[in-house]
């Protein structure tokens, strides 16, 4: 199971009734395939960058899902085929790595006085 953020574009036009409606459908699609919502996150509305199916504002909602990897291809089919959502991505979201690179410090000694020199390590980068 994979963690992924789920951002959906409503229509503007819709009522508190109508946003819930269509994040009850994202959770239908996701515990279809046994994923989860973990949590959801109305931003309200914002206006958009440029036209969307003739709309310059919509609602924004983000979603953290835990599951497997077809509920990507599901999720991408549901925003196709639902008129009142504009717009919709999935983006896998990853823990931020850590420990990634090692830093090694010599002393070093030039010419009589002390240098310290980093040494790379790992995949060629400090």
């Amino acid at each position: 199971m994979s963690q992924y953020e789920v951002i959906i574009v409503l229509d503007p036009a819709l009522t508190e009734d109508g946003v819930e409606a269509a994040i009850g459908g994202v959770r239908e699609v996701v515990g279809k395939k046994g994923g989860e919502v973990l949590e959801v996150q109305k931003w309200g509305k914002k206006r958009l960058a440029y036209e969307v199916k003739k709309r310059r504002e919509g609602q924004y909602v983000l979603m953290k899902v835990d599951g497997a990897g077809e509920i990507v291809a599901d999720l991408d089919r549901h925003f196709r085929i639902t008129e009142v959502i504009l717009k919709g991505v999935v983006v896998r979201a990853e823990e931020p790595r850590r420990g990634r690179f090692k830093v090694k410090s010599q002393a070093a000694t030039l010419e009589g006085s002390a240098v310290t020199t980093t040494q790379e390590m790992g995949d060629g980068e400090l």
